[in-house]
């Protein structure tokens, strides 16, 4: 069962740099917060509107904000999709997440940093 974001809730942005083999890489990252804290929805736009990787990371975080509307936990998130490698990977701004191995990793490592790993369920 889905639940949905309050129409009014909480947010916190994120400017996030990757400096990549091919250049610097910037995207920032917005998560909605439900009243309990948790995140449930995720929000990315790249540097480069229109490219490939804005268009994946765009899908990606569509799919992202389901699973967690849906319960599936942060935690559950972490455990799959931290460390996954592809381009772009590199350094970061970030002292949480000082190298990321891509853009999907960089993101579920800052939240986790953000958030927490709560083992508990979203509120579905």
């Amino acid at each position: 069962m889905k639940t949905r974001m309050p129409i009014t809730r909480q947010s916190v942005t994120h400017k996030a740099v990757i400096h990549a083999a091919e250049g610097r890489i910037k995207f920032f990252i917005v998560v909605g917060i439900y009243e309990n804290g948790l995140p449930g929805e995720l929000f990315i736009t790249c540097d480069e509107t229109g490219s490939t990787l804005d268009g994946f990371a765009d899908s990606w975080a569509i799919a992202i904000s389901m699973l967690l509307q849906t319960g599936t936990t942060l935690a559950q998130l972490v455990e799959k999709f931290a460390y996954q490698g592809f381009e772009p990977s590199g350094l970061t701004d970030c002292p949480e997440v000082r190298h990321a191995r891509s853009p999907v990793d960089y993101c579920v490592r800052w939240m986790e940093a953000e958030f927490g790993t709560h083992t508990g369920e979203n509120p579905s």
